[in-house]
């Protein structure tokens, strides 16, 4: 029974920002520290004219001129940045009267030469530190100069010098931290894969809609055990329901003549791509039938303890298990700044003979680097667009009217989708579906398939960036809205690969008939001559793997610092101290403050473990009042140590959110709230399904303390079905239909059947008059609505 009483909401939030130094704005200073004139400010040394050029497309560092950049500028660092370096230190255990004798040896040390030839880097390491130099100077140059601090005080060399300055004591706790630190050797951390046999690593690359994906699958269907891991939810569902109905035809076998292929896939296979012949079949052969088992981070379908294939997300791969074939779906996310560090694990700990890795062209170079460094062998596999795709000769000039039947409309603001969506269906006559990031992957799903049906009324999609994996969808023309996206702190423009993933996804094949070329074009004439060029441009190559924090390394770190150190300053040991090789980088801090900063908060009642679990959990850190779940979650469990998900949900303020969708949902007739309420509405039930998959996420990891899993998942179906409700009535409020309440809730159920155990919705409610309506839009606990399971 859900219920709405008294809430608390916890106010606490905190918002830490990393001062940016711009290089080019960065003073030069003497060996004596002195600045020169302000009014005359000057660039860092160089080590000439001819090699270091500081333009407007940033600045440039050779790598062989990189130990004499770095000598030259080492007592401009410490004294542009000597508060920051105190602070940092001083956090990483050094004291603070240790600090000054510390940075002027090691400066001296450096500006003479001796520091670089004592680390004797190699040309990659070089190469290495110059490419991040260009991209990020200021950053890069602190982060290099802490770091290489710490390497050097690892040496005998560092260590003598040193210890003419400071005691032995600190010099060993340097040495200890960077020990803890050091992920040099992160591939051989895996050792069951590295004790085994060299593996294989077949690569499928090509654009969207080159079929890369079938002969993995294919492989995969025929081996003895096996795994796939995907980006997503979806995708990993749809390899295990494949699977179990025989829907895949194994590599070496070949489907009935009569057999109808299926192109409704939301995985790039490119049927037809093997001569004509179906790779995916619209009814399953029992003789093609496979166990699988299916394992995401919120979700686990067991079809039987023994079956010998697991279908799953990348950060759920089990990297102890032995496999014949292993398939890493979209490999190219290995660079991702968050979650690049599950693929990374996928390519250097998956214990399996044969690895198919598909994915984007850019991956290559960085694939081979590192399985030419694992002693593994390799081959590149490359395929070709299956359909043609064609950029339109001009935008639709601003005209909305230009949208036609079959097009997907891309913008990246969830604010101005549900405004465009609106827009379109008022200058087109037709109406759209929407598919967005914030949306559950079950509601996108359901989107687009309602998109696909020709029978359907749905015959425009409007989308952002989501619509680039995933999702099975027959689109004929993409449209840019925008070709620049806010990420993170900034808007920034589309990269090549971006525009190349969602325009990929026009005239896919086999879904459109002899009419398969797929074209491309934007809204606003200015924005065309960018996709054009994009999509002209070769994919540039991957600069390195992202290495995630692993227990073992988190705890050592913890070990060393100073006791209560914040989980934040465990971050910036990783950021500023570890050691990794060129081809790797450390996952993204930025990433990481918000989920460290939570943490820190209920310090006291976590585990270490439990603490790196909660900052790998699904949770939209940027999310205030998922966080406020979050947070509601974490307090119940320090004072219970047991949390009833209903009492997560209203200490966040979010059960009565809930509660006023379905009381809105089962009323039969009266006011409705207007456009903007609902879209509101629709944005606060969007966090609800968020947190209610984090206690999901948490009930398979402590089943103890988040027990009321079937509860979970109850809700979550509830809050789905009252979401998809809201997307309709938004339809029906502006066909301006008679009671739109009660008809956009026979729309929705009537496509979206009840699941088991069946969920009854009460009696419609007696019609509520406006006062009512406003009052459970605003969270008055006079109003509530009981669910009966039967």
């Amino acid at each position: 029974m859900l219920r709405i009483p008294q809430l608390l909401r916890a106010t606490c939030h905190h918002d830490l920002r990393t001062p940016t130094v711009n290089i080019q704005q960065t003073l030069l200073r003497t060996h004596k520290f002195k600045a020169k004139p302000r009014q005359k400010p000057v660039r860092l040394h160089s080590p000439s004219r001819r090699v270091v050029q500081e333009e407007e497309t940033g600045f440039r560092l050779p790598a062989d001129q990189v130990p004499d950049y770095f000598s030259r500028n080492v007592h401009t660092w410490v004294s542009q940045y000597s508060q920051r370096i105190s602070d940092r230190l001083t956090r990483f255990g050094i004291p603070k009267d240790d600090l000054r004798p510390l940075l002027r040896l090691y400066a001296i040390s450096m500006a003479n030469g001796d520091v670089f030839r004592d680390l004797a880097y190699g040309n990659d390491q070089l190469a290495r530190i110059s490419r991040d130099m260009t991209s990020n100077s200021a950053q890069a140059m602190d982060r290099y100069f802490t770091r290489m601090l710490y390497e050097w005080t690892s040496l005998p060399e560092g260590q003598q010098a040193l210890e003419s300055a400071v005691s032995s004591d600190v010099v060993s706790h340097m040495q200890s931290l960077f020990r803890a630190a050091d992920l040099s050797s992160a591939g051989w951390e895996y050792s069951s894969a590295r004790g085994s046999p060299p593996r294989k690593f077949i690569m499928h690359v090509g654009p969207t809609n080159s079929g890369k994906t079938h002969n993995a699958l294919r492989a995969l269907a025929a081996s003895k055990r096996g795994v796939y891991a995907g980006p997503l939810r979806l995708l990993a569902f749809e390899i295990f329901d494949r699977l179990n109905k025989g829907q895949i035809i194994p590599l070496g076998m070949e489907a009935d003549p009569q057999a109808e292929p299926d192109a409704n896939s939301g995985i790039d296979m490119g049927d037809g791509a093997d001569k004509g012949k179906a790779v995916i079949v619209k009814d399953g052969n029992p003789r093609f039938a496979r166990e699988c088992n299916m394992v995401t981070g919120e979700e686990h379908k067991i079809v039987s303890p023994s079956a010998p294939l697991l279908s799953c997300t990348v950060e759920m791969t089990p990297l102890g298990t032995r496999w014949d074939v292993a398939v890493v779906d979209e490999i190219q996310l290995i660079a991702d700044r968050q979650r690049g560090g599950a693929w990374t694990a996928a390519v250097l700990g998956l214990n399996a003979k044969e690895i198919h890795l598909c994915g984007e062209e850019s991956a290559v170079p960085l694939i081979e680097a590192m399985v030419k460094q694992m002693g593994d062998s390799i081959e590149v596999h490359r395929y070709n667009r299956l359909t043609p795709l064609v950029v339109a000769n001009e935008s639709l000039n601003g005209d909305l009217s230009r949208v036609r039947k079959g097009d997907c409309v891309v913008t990246f603001s969830r604010t101005g989708l549900f405004g465009l969506k609106q827009n379109i269906e008022a200058a087109a006559k037709m109406r759209c579906a929407l598919a967005y990031g914030r949306l559950p992957p079950e509601i996108r799903s359901e989107q687009a398939a309602l998109f696909n049906d020709p029978d359907s009324d749905f015959k425009v999609l409007v989308g952002s960036d989501a619509v680039g994996m995933g999702l099975n969808l027959k689109i004929k023309r993409v449209i840019f809205e925008t070709v620049s996206k806010f990420e993170g702190r900034a808007l920034r423009p589309l990269s090549a690969s971006q525009i190349k993933q969602i325009a990929g996804r026009a005239g896919r094949f086999g879904l459109h008939g002899s009419d398969t070329t797929g074209v491309v074009t934007t809204l606003r004439r200015e924005d065309l001559d960018f996709v054009r060029q994009a999509l002209g441009t070769s994919f540039e190559p991957l600069n390195a793997a992202r290495l995630n924090m692993n227990y073992e390394s988190y705890r050592k770190i913890h070990e060393v610092l100073p006791w209560g150190s914040s989980n934040m300053t465990i971050a910036e040991v990783y950021h500023y101290v570890s050691r990794m090789s060129p081809l790797f980088e450390f996952q993204s801090i930025l990433e990481l403050e918000q989920s460290f900063e939570f943490i820190d908060e209920f310090a006291d009642c976590l585990t270490l473990r439990i603490r790196l679990l909660t900052s790998n959990s699904p949770c939209p850190w940027r999310d205030a009042s998922a966080v406020d779940g979050a947070r509601s979650m974490m307090e119940i469990f320090r004072d219970k140590l047991r949390v009833p998900i209903e009492d997560a949900l209203h200490r966040a303020q979010l059960l009565n959110k809930l509660n006023a969708a379905l009381v809105l949902m089962e009323s039969s007739g009266g006011p409705v709230p207007e456009q903007k309420a609902i879209v509101r509405l629709l944005g606060e039930l969007e966090t609800v399904h968020k947190v209610i998959v984090l206690y999901l996420w948490f009930s398979y990891r402590h089943q103890v303390a988040f027990p009321e899993q079937e509860k979970g998942f109850h809700l979550k179906h509830l809050t789905e079905l009252a979401m998809d409700w809201c997307l309709e009535l938004l339809h029906q409020m502006r066909m301006k239909t008679k009671n739109p309440a009660p008809h956009a809730r026979r729309e929705v159920l009537d496509r979206r059947p009840m699941k088991k155990p069946d969920v009854r919705l009460a009696e419609a409610s007696a019609s509520l008059d406006r006062e009512s309506i406003d009052a459970v839009l605003e969270g008055d606990d006079g109003h509530f609505i009981r669910h009966i399971v039967r």
